[in-house]
């Protein structure tokens, strides 16, 4: 496939996905408005739509029709939605998919209308936005639970997807962010490239494993297959990763929607870091050293800390880890039958790998 047709393809997904989402009734019972309109508010910005795209080829894989797998792909990008919302407020981001953050976008509204100032409307912007990512879990659930509305899937099958959704995946998302948040605070010089990639598989990778595994499995693929793509997810989803952390170094920030500085101001330790580290000298490690993870950094500062980052190899590192665990998810294809989905599968990973937003 071209890469116009496997973006059309998972537009396609994606949008069939968002629609199911529309049509739904559990986000119309959310009350008050702002709770509710702060539950929905990245999935009406939109997004790649990779999760609901590869639950369907998934399922399409394993020989079934893709809408059985319609609410399952709902689900993913539900979980996916709250986990970003979340995520901004751990890492105190201010842009999303080219708009305010949830709890930005709340402390706004909290001043607006309500009348909040200051700390007070800042709270209130995070009280919501917390709020609203804890009702996201509660609409996985509800999508989930329509599953046999296909005439094709057992209650069973759906109770156990949603227990692997909360009481598998979640967790160990969770677990990953926590990790993210811990390393950021690690001594530079002690984190190793493993430790930083076992927290992607985490905090990235198990949602893209949950989302192939579910379609494979609601698609009635046999118990080898469904692992198969279960690993070739994972292998994708830390590749995905990767790459999400090259793109500040070379990307629109206006098709990226997210500033470029943020997680630098953090100190996320990111293979481009390591990499650019493991490359300098005394100089730019100092440099590295006194600038990463300074949130007060001048805009100055952390431009030249881009340069160096990138200058000394860290995106060309971050990229040949990302080619790394690409060819290992394309190896965990070889056990999935043949046919134009295994392509589109194949076509969605090289996606992720080239993209540049």
């Amino acid at each position: 496939m071209t890469r116009e047709e496997i973006i059309e393809a998972i537009e396609a997904r994606a949008r069939r996905a968002r629609e199911y989402l529309a049509a739904d009734d559990f986000l119309s019972a959310v009350a008050p408005a702002h709770l509710r309109e702060a539950t929905a508010a990245y999935l009406k910005r939109g997004g790649k739509g990779l999760r609901p795209a590869v639950v369907m080829f998934c399922c399409g894989a394993a020989g079934g029709e893709e809408d059985w797998a319609l609410a399952a792909a709902a689900a993913a990008e539900v979980t996916h939605n709250w986990t970003l919302i979340h995520d901004d407020i751990i890492d105190r981001d201010e842009l999303r998919r080219g708009g305010p953050t949830v709890h930005n976008e709340l402390a706004a509204r909290g001043s607006a209308e309500l009348g909040l100032e200051g700390e007070e409307a800042e709270h209130y912007g995070l009280t919501v936005a917390l709020l609203a990512g804890d009702m996201g879990p509660c609409w996985a659930a509800h999508l989930l639970s329509r599953l046999p509305e296909n005439g094709v899937t057992t209650a069973e099958t759906a109770w156990r997807l949603g227990t692997e959704l909360a009481a598998a995946a979640v967790p160990a998302i969770l677990a990953g962010e926590t990790e993210d948040v811990r390393l950021s605070r690690a001594p530079l010089a002690e984190v190793t490239v493993e430790a930083v990639e076992d927290m992607l598989a985490k905090k990235t990778g198990v949602l893209y494993e949950w989302c192939a595994r579910a379609g494979a499995t609601v698609g009635g693929a046999a118990p080898d297959v469904i692992a198969k793509l279960g690993a070739f997810g994972r292998s994708c989803g830390t590749a995905f990763q990767h790459v999400d952390d090259t793109l500040p170094y070379f990307a629109d920030e206006g098709k990226t929607g997210k500033a470029a500085a943020s997680d630098l101001r953090e100190g996320k330790r990111t293979a481009v870091v390591l990499g650019a580290y493991r490359n300098a000298g005394a100089g730019d490690r100092e440099y590295v050293e006194a600038t990463l993870g300074r949130d007060d950094a001048t805009d100055e500062e952390v431009d030249i800390l881009k340069e160096k980052l990138a200058a000394l190899g860290g995106v060309a590192y971050a990229r040949e880890r990302a080619r790394r665990h690409h060819e290992r998810a394309l190896q965990e294809l070889d056990g999935v039958p043949a046919g134009d989905y295994r392509d589109m599968l194949a076509a969605w990973a090289e996606f992720l790998l080239a993209r540049t937003y």
